[in-house]
């Protein structure tokens, strides 16, 4: 439950979560998989900014 208290989960999070829903219920059914595409881009992200942070605080 650590991820919790991390404030780049709720920086990200609430945005790309709204795009999902609203990507899930726009989209026409064909295409529904999009939805699928703001996740991924959460968790490439949040893990890239994470390791980032930790490289930098490591080389200081």
């Amino acid at each position: 439950m650590n991820h919790f208290k991390n404030k780049r989960y709720w920086i990200l999070m609430p945005p790309l979560f709204i795009i999902t829903i609203f990507l899930l219920l726009f989209l026409p059914s064909p295409y529904s998989d999009y939805a699928l595409i703001p996740v991924i881009v959460y968790f490439v992200t949040f893990t890239t900014w994470n390791y980032y942070a930790e490289w930098i605080r490591k080389k200081d």
